[in-house]
C-alpha cells in the first residue's frame, strides 16, 4: 500500500510525463460531461475506464452501454498479465483491468434502434475510423431528438495505434470539420471546446518523444535518458502549464465537440 501511494503521488505530479496532458483532459471531461444523464452509448470504449468513472460521478445515468469494434481480448490479456506479474510497473504505466463490453460492434453500424440514447460518446476514437460520415450518420440515428453527440479527438498529437506502423490512425480534425458535419447531418453545433494550447502540446509531444527514445535506444542512451528524464518531464510539464494559463487554441492538443440532434 505504501508503494502504491508513492507511485500515485508521482503519477499526480509534474514528474510524470503525461501529468499535464492528463490533467487538462480530466478538467475538459469534467466540464463537457458535467450534466450527463439518461441513456448513454460510448463507442470505442476500450477498457471501460470512462464508463467506470462516469457511473461513479453521475447518479442520473440510467443506462450506460460500452461498445467497441473488437473485444481486444489478446491485448487486454497481455495487460492483465502485466498487472499480475508486476504491479509496480503496471501502476507506472497506468494499466487497468478492463471491464466487460456491452456489445462488440462497429461505430459505423450500431445494433440499436433509432432515437434510443440521450448521449453518444467517443473519446480518442474518431481518428481511428476511416468513414467518419458513417460514424456521424449512425450517431445521429441512435440519439433522441435533443440528444447530444460528444466527440473528443486529438489534434496536435503523435501518430498512434497498432505500433509500429500506426495502421489505424487515419485523421486529425479541426473546427471546420465539425461545422461541416453539423450542417450535413442537420445537427446543432453547441460547442467546440479545448483548454489546451502550445504549452500542453509542447509538453505532451516532448515527453512522448523522450519515452520513445527510452524504449528504442541502446542501453547506454536509455540509462542516460532515464537518469535525467524526471527533471526533463518536470521542466516540460511546468513550462507547459505556465504557457497554457492563457492557451492559444490554434495549437490545441485535442478538441471536444458537442453536437445536438434537432
Amino acid at each position: 500500500h505504501m508503494i502504491k501511494k508513492i507511485i500515485n503521488l508521482i503519477i499526480n505530479s509534474p514528474l510524470y510525463p503525461h501529468w499535464l496532458e492528463w490533467k487538462k483532459s480530466r478538467e475538459a471531461n469534467n466540464y463537457i460531461l458535467k450534466s450527463i444523464h439518461g441513456r448513454i452509448i460510448e463507442v470505442g470504449a476500450g477498457d471501460g475506464t470512462m464508463k467506470s468513472e462516469l457511473l461513479k460521478k453521475h447518479k442520473n445515468i440510467k443506462e450506460y452501454l460500452a461498445t467497441d469494434y473488437s473485444s481486444w481480448d489478446k491485448e487486454f490479456e497481455k495487460i492483465n498479465q502485466t498487472i499480475i506479474r508486476s504491479k509496480i510497473l503496471a501502476l507506472f504505466l497506468s494499466y487497468r483491468k478492463r471491464i466487460k463490453l456491452n456489445n462488440i460492434c462497429s461505430a459505423e453500424k450500431l445494433p440499436y434502434k433509432d432515437n434510443t440514447f440521450d448521449y453518444h460518446l467517443s473519446f480518442e476514437v474518431l481518428e481511428h475510423i476511416q468513414n467518419h460520415d458513417k460514424y456521424f450518420e449512425e450517431a445521429t440515428r441512435v440519439v433522441k431528438r435533443g440528444g447530444k453527440i460528444i466527440v473528443a479527438c486529438p489534434f496536435l498529437f503523435r501518430m498512434h495505434g497498432v505500433e509500429p506502423d500506426h495502421k489505424f490512425d487515419y485523421f486529425r480534425y479541426t473546427n471546420g470539420f465539425f461545422y461541416g458535419m453539423a450542417e450535413k447531418y442537420n445537427l446543432k453545433l453547441n460547442k467546440i471546446y479545448n483548454n489546451t494550447g502550445f504549452g500542453t502540446t509542447f509538453a505532451s509531444l516532448t515527453n512522448q518523444w523522450l519515452i520513445q527514445r527510452i524504449k528504442e535506444s541502446n542501453i547506454l542512451f536509455k540509462l542516460f535518458i532515464l537518469v535525467f528524464s524526471p527533471f526533463l518531464f518536470t521542466f516540460t510539464n511546468l513550462i507547459g502549464l505556465l504557457i497554457d494559463l492563457n492557451p492559444d487554441k490554434r495549437f490545441a492538443t485535442r478538441f471536444y465537440a458537442v453536437l445536438e440532434k434537432k
